[in-house]
């Protein structure tokens, strides 16, 4: 009778502990089948023709995103799967322009040109003075009046007021450059009224007038210029003689 029921006794432990063991197997089928699945490795990007990077075509919708992430931007210039666009960048356009709207030919004009004219009357004041060194001379002052550059050619064409012509031009008194007056700027000439005596009286004049000359040659061209003396001066148009325009006084202060 005991015999029996340790025997019953030692089947009822077996059958749990398989009940158990049942479970535990049960339980962790139930745990593997609920764990994700580990998504399928993405196959490697190739290269195309064209030499831009392809994304996988088996990739699935990653590689689709991607590719299409690659496409709308354009900033890898790859290209995703069948789902993705490509991604080629296209270079911005050159407007051949300068911030600002210039234009980038390197050439140009503003306001700034350069526009000039020749000095004339009608642009210039002229003054005469006469100096105590050298004797027998007086300084011509002709100042631009205008709002806009002058040139002043060559040299003043000066006549006395009982003269028959301009007095000679003393050539070696040739500026480097043509002498040009922004406005309120000056140009100089010297006249001496005349040289060692010879027996030939002066006569004496109170007023000068200056022709001016263009680019071309010492033709005189536009209005001319008067300018009044303080005092009388001794002329002999035979000794008379003038520089040429100076930019400064200093070449023909002692001329």
């Amino acid at each position: 009778m005991r015999t029996n029921l340790r025997i019953t006794a030692a089947a009822t432990t077996a059958l749990v502990a398989a009940l158990s063991l049942s479970a535990c197997g049960s339980d962790s089928g139930s745990k593997a089948a609920d764990k994700p699945s580990t998504p399928a490795a993405t196959a490697p990007a190739t290269t195309g023709p064209d030499g831009t990077a392809r994304g996988a075509t088996t990739g699935g919708d990653t590689a689709g995103t991607t590719g299409g992430t690659g496409g709308t931007s354009g900033a890898t210039g790859g290209s995703g799967s069948s789902t993705g666009g490509q991604g080629t960048a296209k270079p911005a356009k050159s407007t051949g322009k300068h911030p600002g709207g210039q234009s980038g030919s390197g050439s140009g004009s503003g306001s700034g040109s350069g526009k000039r004219v020749t000095c004339t009357g009608s642009n210039i004041k002229l003054t005469a003075t006469p100096v105590s060194r050298p004797i027998n001379h007086i300084l011509l002052t002709a100042t631009n009046t205008g709002k806009t550059t002058c040139d002043a050619y060559n040299a003043p064409a000066v006549k006395f007021s009982n003269a028959q012509s301009p007095i000679a031009v003393d050539k070696d008194t040739i500026p480097q450059a043509v002498v040009s007056l922004a406005p309120g700027r000056s140009a100089y000439a010297m006249v001496r009224t005349q040289g060692e005596p010879d027996g030939t009286d002066p006569y004496m004049t109170s007023q000068v007038v200056v022709y001016f000359s263009g680019a071309a040659g010492m033709e005189s061209v536009g209005r001319s210029a008067y300018a009044s003396l303080s005092k009388p001066v001794g002329v002999v148009d035979a000794q008379a003689m003038a520089t040429y325009w100076q930019s400064n006084v200093d070449p023909i202060s002692a001329w």
